[in-house]
């Protein structure tokens, strides 16, 4: 299974900056390779009330892997960047089976 991450401009980290934190991260490597999706749109940030913009795949996820130890490597992979900042994680079913995740700061 696929996830796509969106990480909101607030947050102050670039996708490519996430992805590459992700992948230099044993523990997350270990359970997916991170890519950045492609997109029909040119922009690199996330419009959440459109569901378009620039978006982190997270692909072919390994089995036994549930949402908490994903948002926990999410977590691990942003802090790897700097963003020490509380964040919350929404999933959002799309009728195609996709799952986006999207990033955002609850409080400083």
């Amino acid at each position: 299974m696929n996830y796509k991450i969106a990480l909101l401009p607030e947050l102050g980290i670039s996708l490519d900056d996430f992805v590459a934190a992700w992948n230099e991260t044993p523990e997350c490597r270990d359970v997916a390779i991170a890519r950045i999706a492609e997109s029909r749109t040119k922009t690199r940030s996330f419009d959440p009330t459109l569901l378009t913009g620039a978006l982190a795949v997270l692909g072919s996820l390994a089995a036994g892997v549930g949402t908490n130890a994903l948002y926990d490597l999410i977590k691990k992979a942003l802090t790897r960047k700097g963003i020490k900042k509380q964040i919350e994680i929404t999933q959002i079913d799309q009728p195609d089976g996709t799952r986006i995740l999207i990033v955002k700061i609850t409080a400083e």
